[in-house]
C-alpha cells in the first residue's frame, strides 16, 4: 500500500513530462561554439553550422583536437561528423575499427569522398583537405546530403 502511494505521483510526473514537454522530441544544439573553437585551433576547412533541411543538430563538441557533431535526419536516424588533424586512415580506424571495408569514391558537390563500410552496417564518407581528415558516419541516412550541407 505504501509503495502504491509513492508510485502514483511518480507515474503522474512521468506522464505529465511526456505530454507537456515532448518526451520523444530531440534536444537540438547550436554547433557554432564548437566550430568556432575548432577555428581558433586553426582547423580548416570548417563544416557549415547549418544542417540539411529537416535534419537536427543534437550534439556538438570540440575536444582533444577533434570536432564532433551529431545529427538526426528526418526519420530520426543518427549520423555524426568527426574532423581531426590525423590522417584519413587513422581516423577511419579510430571511428570505424580495423575491419572497415574500403568502397568506391563518390563526388558530392564537386568534392571527392571515399566510401567505407563498417562491420556493424554503418557507412562512412571520408575526405582529406590539407592536414585535416573529415569523416561522416551513419546507418540508414543519406550521407551525401549531409556531406553537401557541411561542405558549404
Amino acid at each position: 500500500m505504501s509503495l502504491g502511494v509513492l508510485l502514483v505521483p511518480v507515474l503522474l510526473l512521468v506522464l505529465g513530462y511526456r505530454l507537456f514537454y515532448g518526451w520523444n522530441d530531440a534536444v537540438t544544439v547550436d554547433p557554432t561554439p564548437a566550430i568556432e573553437s575548432a577555428g581558433r585551433a586553426s582547423m580548416a576547412p570548417l563544416p557549415g553550422a547549418v544542417a540539411p533541411d529537416g535534419w537536427q543538430t543534437v550534439t556538438a563538441k570540440w575536444s582533444d583536437g577533434k570536432l564532433r557533431i551529431g545529427y538526426l535526419d528526418r526519420d530520426n536516424h543518427g549520423a555524426r561528423l568527426v574532423q581531426s588533424r590525423t590522417s584519413a586512415a587513422e581516423l577511419v580506424k579510430a571511428e570505424l575499427g580495423e575491419k572497415a571495408q574500403l568502397g568506391e569514391q563518390t563526388s558530392v558537390g564537386g568534392v571527392t569522398w571515399q566510401r567505407y563500410r563498417a562491420p556493424d552496417d554503418e557507412f562512412a564518407l571520408v575526405r582529406t583537405s590539407g592536414d585535416t581528415a573529415i569523416l561522416l558516419v551513419g546507418r540508414d541516412v543519406d550521407l551525401a546530403e549531409l556531406a553537401a550541407a557541411v561542405s558549404h
